[in-house]
C-alpha cells in the first residue's frame, strides 16, 4: 500500500474539478483495500471509493480523509455452456473495454451501455442504463467488504435494483465497498434494439435480419459489435464520450436523472403542461402506478437552451442539455448553475430534478 499526500482531485474526474485529498490511495489488491482501510480506522479518517470519476463530484475544498482509486482487475470465466456464460469482474475494471470484451464474444446482456466511462465497481451502484438496458438485468451477485474487512456476497434480488439506483447508493449497503460484479449474458439472445433511436439507427445500417435467421457465430458477433458501434456513435454525437478534443465532454454525463411520477402526479403535470401549451410531452411508463418524464424536455421547455454559458466558467453542453460541463470554472460554480437549472423546471412545470452525480462530502 502506498500513500500520497495532498494529491489533486480534478484530474481524476471527468468534470476535471475538485480540490486536493489529504491522502491518496490505488487499490489493486484486497490487501491493498484492507490496509487501506486499517489506516482509515489508526487515523479516524474519513475515506471515499473512486472508480472512474464520471459520476463523482468533489468539492473546491476537496476531501479532508483518504480517496481510495479502486483499481482491482480480472476477468474470470466462472462457467460457460451453449446457453450462457458467467464472469467475475474485478471492480477496477474499465467499463467500457470489459463491454467491448463481451460484445465480441458474441455475448448479449450489456451491449447497448457501450461508451459509458466508469468503472465495473460502479455499474451496480448506480445500476447504469441506456439504450433500452439497465446493468441489472445481467449481474447475478455483488461482491463486497464492510469497512470491518469482512467480504460478503449479495444476490441481485438483495441489491434492490431501480431506475439509477440500488442499495449500495441509498440503502443498506451505502457503506459497503464493491470489489468485484459477477454478470451472466446470453449467446443466444439477440442484440437489444428496444430504444427507438437505436432500432431506427440498426435499420438505417440495413444489417442482416438477424430476428428471421439463426445466425452463425460470426455473424452473432458482428451484429453485436454493430450495435456497439451505434451506440457510440449516438453518444459521441450528445458529447457522451470521453474526447480530449470535446471540451463538451468536460461532463457527468447526463446531470439529471429522468423524473419519476405516480399516476396521479403525472395527470397534475399534464394538465399544466397542456395549460401551458404543450400538447403532448413525452412521458413513458415506468412500472405499475409510475411514469418516467424526459428530464431533457423538462429543461429545453422550460427556456434553458444548448450551449447556455453561466457565470464562473461553466455552461450546458452544445450538443446535450442534460450535460453541465466545466468549461473553465469551479465545483460551486456547477452546483450554482444545476439549482438554477432545477429551479426553472420546477417554476415551469412544478417538477423536481434530482442530480445523477454525487456529490462527495
Amino acid at each position: 500500500m502506498f500513500v500520497q499526500n495532498n494529491v489533486r482531485l480534478a484530474p481524476h474526474t471527468t468534470l476535471q474539478l475538485g480540490g486536493e485529498a489529504k491522502y491518496f490511495i490505488s487499490i489493486k489488491t484486497i490487501e491493498d483495500l484492507t490496509q487501506s482501510l486499517d489506516f482509515c480506522k489508526k487515523g479516524n479518517l474519513p475515506f471515499c471509493i473512486l472508480g472512474g470519476g464520471s459520476n463523482t463530484i468533489f468539492r473546491d475544498s476537496g476531501f479532508p480523509g483518504v480517496i481510495m482509486k479502486m483499481q482491482i482487475p480480472g476477468i474470470r470465466c466462472l462457467d460457460s455452456n451453449d446457453d450462457y456464460s458467467i464472469f467475475q469482474v474485478g471492480a477496477g475494471v474499465i467499463w467500457d473495454e470489459f463491454v467491448d470484451f463481451s460484445v465480441k464474444q458474441g455475448l448479449a446482456g450489456i451491449e447497448c451501455l457501450s461508451g459509458i466511462p466508469g468503472s465495473v465497481g460502479a455499474s451496480p451502484i448506480q445500476n447504469i442504463g441506456a439504450y433500452g438496458q439497465e446493468v441489472k438485468d445481467s449481474i447475478l451477485e455483488v461482491e463486497c467488504m464492510k469497512s470491518s474487512g469482512e467480504i460478503i456476497t449479495i444476490s441481485n434480488k438483495n441489491c434492490l435494483f431501480r431506475y439509477r439506483n440500488s442499495e449500495f447508493k441509498s440503502g443498506i449497503y451505502k457503506d459497503f465497498i464493491v470489489i468485484s460484479v459477477t454478470f451472466q449474458f446470453s449467446k443466444s439472445a439477440p442484440p437489444c434494439l428496444r430504444y427507438p433511436e437505436l432500432l431506427y439507427a440498426w435499420e438505417k445500417a440495413n444489417p442482416l435480419n438477424f430476428k428471421n435467421e439463426k445466425s452463425n457465430q460470426e455473424s452473432r458477433i458482428q451484429q453485436m459489435e454493430m450495435v456497439r458501434n451505434l451506440v457510440i456513435q449516438l453518444r459521441k454525437k450528445k458529447s457522451m464520450v470521453l474526447d480530449k478534443n470535446d471540451p463538451n465532454t468536460r461532463s457527468a454525463g447526463s446531470f439529471f436523472t429522468n423524473p419519476i411520477l405516480s399516476d396521479s402526479e403525472a395527470e397534475q403535470f399534464l394538465e399544466n403542461a397542456k395549460k401551458q401549451g404543450f400538447e403532448n410531452p413525452p412521458i413513458y411508463s415506468e412500472s405499475p402506478g409510475y411514469k418516467k418524464l424526459s428530464a431533457a424536455w423538462l429543461i429545453e421547455n422550460s427556456g434553458i437552451q444548448k450551449g447556455t454559458k453561466y457565470p464562473g466558467g461553466v455552461g450546458i453542453s452544445d450538443k446535450h442539455c442534460l450535460g453541465l460541463i466545466n468549461i473553465e470554472g469551479s465545483t460551486s460554480a456547477l452546483l450554482e448553475m444545476a439549482e438554477s437549472v432545477r429551479q426553472r423546471v420546477l417554476e415551469t412545470f412544478f417538477v423536481r430534478l434530482e442530480m445523477e452525480p454525487v456529490l462527495i462530502p
